[in-house]
Order: structure tokens, then C-alpha cells, then sequence
């Protein structure tokens, strides 16, 4: 007897390959449940990879090498991409991820030096303040570039100053799509400090989980966009089409070694089970 009575012996009708596409939000919860182990895996490595500090970009761009591949929804060999994309971008990583870490610890002092300033100078409170607000929106500008920089080093044979050129022009064009992954980022961030605070032990979920997590949502959000304004017209401009879309186009005749037949099948009853002895 099967469970809840399901014969499995029995074959299905198959799954279609042209099944419709998923909406985002259902394509993003499938891919990272499929691949929820790897995600794990690649947060450990790329924490790890962090630690010497000035490694950051390089190990982020590793990160970002293989979190692309599970963006378009492609097999990734992870230990194999994460090095290969460290090692071959390593030189224009370096200098980003430098500069991030310079911005954000800028970001935090400012945080702490211009209300303190302000306090103590009333008078001239509001230039304090306003100080205090530029530097945030310089940081949360950058913030929204990384957004984008790091996939196109990954992804796109650009010179350094193309790529930062083409990202303040994709945080700025595609700022909908950027204060939603803000808002992801955000929810993530309140998540693990609420868990920190009622177990510290949970301190743990950072280089476990919200590393890869973090950066699967921001890769999700904002490869598409590099796609549309920086990939398809490089190829357009070719009369060529995008190489990234070939493994959804459907063979031609020559191509296929068998017919699919997902979704056409009929079910085919499997013979039924005697119980006991037969006597012939």
C-alpha cells in the first residue's frame, strides 16, 4: 500500500518543458529552494574569503559569479566558478571593494560625529545635520551601484570606469527596482538583529545564511536590468542575440537526440499486486 494512496508503480503524464514562466517572486522562492544547501555553502566560502578585509570585492565578485548562474536559473559548479570568478577579476574588484569598506566606515563616523557636532553647536545645527544626510545618500548611492557592479564584473568584459559609469546610470534609472531590494535588504537586516538580540548565538546566521541570501536578492533584482540596458544592446548592436537566453530557445530538429513528451504522455497503469500464492 502507498502513502495516502498514491500508486507508484503507475507512470505520470510527464512535465511539459514549456510549462508557463513563474512570476518573480515564485521564481526566486523556487530557485532558493532548490539550491538552498549551495546558497549555505557559498555564504561559508565567501565569509571566509572576507576575512583578510581587503579580499572583499574579490570574494564578493566570486559570490556574484556563481549567485548569476543561479539567477538565470543555470547549473553552477561552485567551488569552480567562486575561484574562477576571484582569480580573473581580482584586479578590478580590489579597488571597489577598498573603497566600500572606506564609504562605509565613513558613513557610520558620520552617523556619530555630525549629531555630536550639532549638539554642541546649536546655531549651526542644520549644516551639521545636512552634512550628516549627505554623506548617508552618498552611501546609500554607492550601496545601490554595488548593486550592479559587481554582476557586471562578473558577467562583462568592461573597463573599470565603464562599469562605475554604467551603474550610477542603472541606480538611478532603475531606482523603483532599487528601493525594492533596499526594502529587502532592510527586512533581512531586521531579521538577523532580532534574532541576535533574543539568542547571540545567532550570530552565526550571517556568514551561514544572510551573506548569500543577501546577495541571491540583490543579484535576482538587478541582473535583468544589466540585461536590458547593457547586455541586449551590446548584442543588438551586433545582429546578434544574447548568448544568456540560448538554453531557453528550443532545439531544431537536428539538434534533439530524443522527443519530449512532457505533459503529452498518457498514464500507463502498472499490473495490479496479488497478494498471497498463485497456483498454476
Amino acid at each position: 500500500m502507498s502513502i495516502f494512496g498514491s500508486n507508484y508503480d503507475r507512470a505520470g503524464s510527464g512535465i511539459s518543458k514549456h510549462e508557463p514562466t513563474k512570476k518573480p517572486f515564485f521564481q526566486f522562492w523556487d530557485i532558493y529552494g532548490r539550491r538552498f544547501w549551495k546558497m549555505l555553502e557559498l555564504s561559508i566560502l565567501t565569509f571566509v574569503c572576507c576575512i583578510p578585509i581587503v579580499t572583499i570585492g574579490p570574494a564578493f565578485t566570486g559570490m556574484t559569479t556563481v549567485l548569476r548562474q543561479y539567477a538565470l536559473d543555470k547549473n553552477s559548479f561552485l567551488w569552480h566558478d567562486f575561484w574562477k570568478g576571484f582569480r580573473q577579476n581580482w584586479k578590478q574588484s580590489l579597488p571597489i571593494g577598498i573603497a566600500d569598506v572606506t564609504i562605509a566606515l565613513s558613513v557610520i563616523c558620520s552617523m556619530e560625529v555630525y549629531p555630536a557636532y550639532a549638539d554642541a553647536d546649536p546655531d549651526h545645527s542644520f549644516i551639521w545635520y545636512l552634512l550628516c544626510a549627505v554623506s548617508v545618500g552618498v552611501g546609500i548611492i554607492m550601496l545601490m551601484m554595488n548593486f550592479y557592479i559587481f554582476p557586471m564584473i562578473a558577467a562583462i568584459d568592461l573597463n573599470l570606469k565603464k562599469i562605475i559609469k554604467n551603474s550610477f546610470f542603472l541606480a538611478c534609472l532603475a531606482l523603483k527596482k532599487n528601493l525594492l531590494t533596499l526594502l529587502c535588504l532592510a527586512l533581512v537586516a531586521f531579521i538577523s538583529i532580532v534574532m541576535f538580540y533574543v539568542t547571540p548565538v545567532s550570530i552565526i546566521l550571517f556568514p551561514i545564511w544572510t551573506l548569500s541570501f543577501a546577495g541571491f536578492i540583490i543579484v535576482f533584482n538587478s541582473y535583468p536590468m544589466i540585461q536590458k540596458y547593457v547586455v541586449n544592446p551590446y548584442y543588438e548592436a551586433q545582429g546578434r542575440d544574447n548568448p544568456e537566453y540560448d538554453y531557453l530557445k528550443p532545439l531544431g530538429e537536428e539538434e534533439t537526440v530524443f522527443n519530449d513528451m512532457g505533459g503529452k504522455e498518457k498514464p500507463v497503469e502498472g499490473k495490479s499486486k496479488k497478494k498471497g500464492k498463485t497456483i498454476s
